[in-house]
């Protein structure tokens, strides 16, 4: 079942949004134009039987992933049709965002945002998703913008179950699953040991191409102080995040 929702492009003040996560946060953004139609279906997974003597009956079992799919562009010059308050990247800079999303293997978490106090609204629908499509083209008439359609699929987190022995009031031994963890959306990042003579934008040249601008993100992920820039510790394990596709 297709759940139709129109929005009409339209400023951020009045309507929040729509906004892609990656990595647990670090990377995202909101949608810099809103699509004029979102539909998010959610299909039931019933079976049909038919009983001797008592005719046809339908099972209800627990309903089908999440679809979400949209149509929209990615603007390259700002205009009144833009409702994100966030800093606009170039369309190519989106589209390899998505892209580079994709190949991870990870999901990403799709959250829509009905009112204008933005996604923090206990209201916002929150899902982990996968990319299952992506589709960019170019129209005349419209130098530089980039226009796609985005198909996302809800994802569901898995792990063996864990089982431990409790007692019980009667002093009897039972079997009980272990509580359910909360599931991690962060991509696990890799480790660098610091050698004499390393800076950070160094360590960056080494582990990303030659590109020296990633940093202020080791910086960041490692909570290092700007007095310890000029003296890295040798031997020093750094968590660097993963490289950019």
């Amino acid at each position: 079942m297709a759940i139709p929702i129109r929005v009409s492009p339209q400023p951020a003040k009045a309507f929040a949004g729509i906004r892609l996560d990656f990595n647990h946060g670090t990377e995202g953004w909101e949608l810099p134009v809103l699509p004029s139609k979102l539909s998010i279906r959610r299909s039931g997974s019933g079976k049909d039987y038919n009983l001797l003597g008592a005719g046809p009956i339908a099972t209800i079992e627990k309903p089908g992933l999440a679809e979400v799919e949209f149509e929209s562009f990615f603007p390259s010059q700002p205009g009144p049709y833009v409702a994100t308050r966030s800093i606009l990247k170039r369309p190519e800079q989106f589209a390899d965002d998505i892209g580079r999303w994709m190949r991870s293997g990870y999901p990403l978490r799709f959250i829509y945002a009905r009112h204008a106090d933005r996604f923090e609204n206990p209201y916002t629908l929150q899902i982990p998703m996968t990319i299952t499509g992506f589709d960019r083209w170019e129209e005349a008439g419209s130098p530089g913008d980039v226009f796609y359609t985005l198909k996302l699929k809800e994802y569901v987190f898995y792990a063996p179950v864990k089982l431990q022995a409790v007692k019980t009031a009667d002093g009897s031994t039972a079997v009980a699953k272990e509580p359910d963890k909360r599931p991690d959306l962060k991509v696990p990042p890799k480790a660098y040991t610091i050698v004499k003579g390393d800076t950070l934008s160094g360590i960056s040249m080494k582990l990303y191409d030659g590109d020296s601008s990633r940093w202020p993100e080791i910086q960041k992920l490692n909570g290092i102080g700007n007095s310890e820039l000029k003296r890295l510790q040798i031997g020093r394990v750094l968590q660097v995040p993963p490289p950019k596709e």
